[in-house]
């Protein structure tokens, strides 16, 4: 990672620290899940250097981006992230999000088609039930998980990491670092607000969504919000979506499962994206200008 780049760029009103691996590459931005960073993509990001100019930036009240955290709607940082996109020059981008990020990128090629490429969905934030509202248990419990969340980021990192070991026995060991710091990074005033990402209308954006779509989805049981029946629902609204189950992974499908997730996006890369990507301009005005 000590060849990449780093910087800030003023977008929506922030202050958006990013990674870049940078080259003359077709650009993509990777969104990262709630209370993560953008270098918890790093593993990811190895991979895709190779083909893609990759741009990790830390998510409104998340990492060291600066700025109001707002409602932390599924909308706004949707256009957080075209603001981010638009800011850098990017032009056409591919945009691959997990969780929160995944139903953020999901947004963005909704309202924002001429800046999407493609969008690739990692165990987005579906919900079964068609206007999704939390319980008064379900907030009750964020007092809890806030103080949770206070105590844990206050122990050593090392003591990080082995908790993130111990919960995470398949995870390979360059994922820790990464999401034990991001631990320590993100704003507590975020917790109470989360829930509001549970609410969008996914179903309405995605049948809105006309680029290439993948949708990877895991395990059910261990805990992934897109089950088999919201995956096939997905593919009825949206005639560009493609769905890769990748057998075993929980919620955190590219830590559980990596290989088998960089195979699914490789091939769906290849087959839906690459040749368009490498023949687009290579013209993105200021995207090589480094805050």
């Amino acid at each position: 990672m000590a060849e990449w780049l780093s910087g800030t760029v003023s977008a929506n009103g922030l202050e958006v620290f990013y990674r870049r691996t940078g080259g003359d590459k077709p650009p993509m931005l990777l969104l990262h899940g709630y209370t993560d960073n953008g270098a918890c993509w790093t593993p990811v990001a190895r991979i895709l250097a190779a083909d893609y100019d990759v741009i990790m930036p830390d998510a409104r009240g998340h990492g060291q981006t600066t700025g109001a955290i707002g409602n932390m709607t599924t909308e706004l940082l949707a256009q957080d992230a075209a603001a981010i996109i638009r800011a850098l020059g990017l032009g056409k981008t591919i945009v691959f999000g997990h969780s929160m990020g995944g139903i953020t990128a999901l947004a963005l090629a909704a309202n924002d088609p001429d800046i999407v490429l493609a969008a690739l969905l990692e165990d987005p934030p579906f919900m079964l039930e068609e206007h999704f509202e939390p319980t008064a248990e379900q907030i009750e419990h964020l007092k809890t998980e806030k103080l949770e969340m206070s105590e844990f980021r206050m122990l050593p990192l090392e003591a990080r990491i082995a908790r993130a070991k111990a919960d995470n026995p398949g995870w390979a060991d360059d994922e820790l670092l990464p999401w034990a710091e991001s631990k320590a990074e993100f704003n507590l005033d975020i917790v109470p607000l989360h829930l509001g990402l549970l609410g969008y209308a996914w179903r309405d954006a995605i049948a809105r969504v006309r680029c290439p779509l993948l949708l990877i989805t895991g395990s059910a049981a261990k805990g992934c919000f897109v089950s088999p029946e919201l995956a096939a629902l997905s593919g009825q609204l949206c005639p560009t979506c493609t769905t890769a189950y990748i057998s075993g992974a929980g919620h955190c499908i590219h830590r559980d499962r990596f290989d088998e997730t960089m195979a699914a996006v490789s091939s769906f890369l290849q087959q839906h994206v690459q040749k368009e990507a490498g023949t687009r301009s290579t013209d993105k005005g200021s995207a090589r200008g480094f805050g």
